[in-house]
């Protein structure tokens, strides 16, 4: 699958220059690094991954969700795909202009 269109960021990254990048296609959501221009790691979350991604986001909880592993780094965090190892690496700038994202509303609803 082509996917060019469509990929958004959270409305706090620096102009979407530098922001975790996403993309709803098929019934599911892909994340990806703007930093990469397309070329790097595409990670790949189904419909329930997702909600459950978004509430660990939102509430800074350890990573449960069974697509992705969530991992504090120096200086960031990095996403490492379950089933395919793939990882990305975004700044603690860009994973908080993506949890602002997430606390607005902006990538669904984050539930309770």
């Amino acid at each position: 699958m082509a996917m060019t269109h469509g990929w958004r960021t959270s409305s706090f990254s620096s102009n979407g220059a530098s922001c975790v990048e996403i993309l709803e296609a098929d019934g599911a959501t892909y994340l990806r690094d703007t930093k990469s221009h397309g070329e790097g790691a595409v990670l790949h979350l189904d419909g329930p991954a997702w909600a459950a991604f978004l509430r660990e986001v939102a509430h800074d909880a350890p990573s449960a969700n069974g697509a992705v592993e969530v991992t504090a780094d120096d200086g960031g965090r990095l996403v490492r795909e379950t089933s395919s190892d793939a990882l990305l690496l975004f700044r603690d700038d860009e994973w908080t202009a993506f949890r602002r994202g997430v606390l607005a509303g902006e990538f669904g609803d984050v539930g309770a």
